[in-house]
């Protein structure tokens, strides 16, 4: 009987151990899929002008030209505002590439003794200014702000700069010496970067 149960017990364990074997030995479970992961394109956020805009740089326009010619014009007494000048307003309101174009024109008048790419004032787009100039349409676009002024047909352009505006370039028409308008072949209007730009003084 003592000899059956150490049979027995050898039996038992056998089988423990072949259980144990099987479980270790079966094949894993398959592996649940991961959740994919759906990734979606920002488009970036174009800004769209908003009156606010349009009000800021109107202001900004109008406000130039009440200090530039305006609050002088009509009144032979008054100090008028040379063109020189404006370059070096602190704070600017002028585009660091308006500026450097402006000094560089300046400095080349001054060494040939008379007039560079400039023979005109630039911002009233005349060398015998009348009237008043008042803002009299506002486009903004792209950050980009365009004011027609009541003289001359010009046009000033500005860009933003931090909270507020600096002009970046402006616009004419070509006019004869009666004060007519000249067609250009391609009709587009001149404008000042395009003038500061041209060969000077060789």
């Amino acid at each position: 009987m003592r000899r059956m149960s150490w049979v027995a017990v050898l039996c038992c364990a056998g089988i423990s151990a072949f259980a144990t074997g099987c479980q270790k030995a079966s094949p894993p479970q398959a592996e649940q899929p991961k959740p994919q992961v759906v990734t979606q394109t920002v488009q970036p956020q174009v800004a769209v002008p908003t009156g606010d805009d349009e009000r800021s740089c109107r202001a900004f326009v109008q406000k130039f030209y009440d200090w530039y010619w305006n609050q002088s014009s009509g009144n032979a007494d008054a100090e008028q505002q040379g063109d020189d000048k404006v370059p070096a307003l602190k704070p600017a309101v002028l585009s660091p590439e308006l500026i450097r174009l402006m000094k560089r024109d300046e400095a080349r008048a001054k060494a040939s003794g008379t007039y560079a790419n400039l023979d005109f004032d630039p911002f009233l787009n005349s060398q015998d200014p009348d009237g008043k100039y008042n803002v009299v349409r506002v486009t903004v676009k792209g950050g980009v702000c365009r004011a027609k002024l009541s003289q001359r047909d010009i046009v000033a352009e500005a860009r933003r700069s931090g909270p507020g505006w600096v002009f970046s370039n402006f616009y004419y028409p070509n006019y004869s010496e009666d004060g007519h308008k000249i067609k250009a072949p391609d009709d587009d209007p001149d404008d000042l970067i395009h003038i500061l730009r041209l060969p000077c003084c060789d």
